[in-house]
């Protein structure tokens, strides 16, 4: 379908978006996706970009050499505004992904995958950064043993609920890719190779090719969200195809 004539931009929305029929996702709910990850991102460059040199001790999984006492706390502050401000609008393009289904039924039963998807999103970033912030602080207060030893025993509680996090997103993750192989959305089937799995798993993979430095610990950190963010922008240029 061509729209053609002087129709307004919201006309042409509504043509076009509102039946659901040629457009994969109405772009105003991409653009909140990609507007989300962003801020996210932000966050994950703030946290991620720091020396990567392994900390001699067992401490959380993230924290590195780089979250020592100079970590400024700042970054903390920023990370969690941008994340408050972002999950808004990361819920409303993670959540209307389901407009890929075809069917009403499976829509719904989507929506509610990808709303669990943000919250595990959302659990994820928090952890991490208020782990680097507590291991930060108290290597400036009480010193880098004992925030060793406060790391370690958080780290032992959080483990659990960490994992059920990225349970929870893998599966989300996983089920785009399945419903996309099986003809169940509005997109190829080939388009299950090209998925935001795939777009993490490549720059994470980069990440790990590149020599040890803050840039490489700082991408690695951006992957999920980097992912996401090309993935999104594909599906812009989908919905320019469609309307053409």
């Amino acid at each position: 379908m061509i729209i053609s004539g002087r129709y307004s931009k919201r006309q042409q929305e509504d043509v076009c978006c509102s039946d659901r029929e040629i457009n994969v996702m109405d772009r105003k709910y991409v653009i909140q996706g990609i507007i989300g990850c962003a801020l996210f991102g932000i966050g994950d460059w703030l946290l991620g970009f720091v020396d990567p040199g392994e900390v001699p001790a067992d401490v959380f999984y993230f924290i590195s050499s780089g979250h020592n006492a100079e970590y400024p706390a700042w970054k903390i502050t920023v990370t969690l505004v941008c994340a408050i401000i972002g999950v808004l609008f990361l819920w409303q393009g993670f959540m209307h992904i389901s407009d890929l289904m075809k069917e009403e039924k499976e829509r719904s039963g989507a929506a509610r995958v990808f709303t669990f998807m943000t919250y595990s999103w959302l659990i994820i970033h928090f952890v991490v950064t208020i782990m680097v912030f507590i291991y930060s602080y108290s290597c400036r207060t009480i010193g880098t043993e004992q925030a060793v030893i406060i790391s370690n025993g958080l780290d032992k509680v959080l483990d659990p609920c960490i994992l059920i996090a990225y349970i929870i997103l893998g599966i989300a993750l996983i089920d785009l890719i399945i419903v996309i192989a099986r003809g169940r959305t509005k997109l190829k089937r080939v388009d299950a190779f090209i998925t935001p799995l795939t777009w993490m798993l490549l720059i994470g993979a980069i990440s790990l090719i590149l020599p040890a430095s803050p840039f490489s610990k700082g991408l690695y950190t951006f992957c999920m969200n980097g992912g996401m963010i090309v993935w999104f922008i594909r599906l812009l240029v989908w919905r320019k195809e469609q309307l053409q």
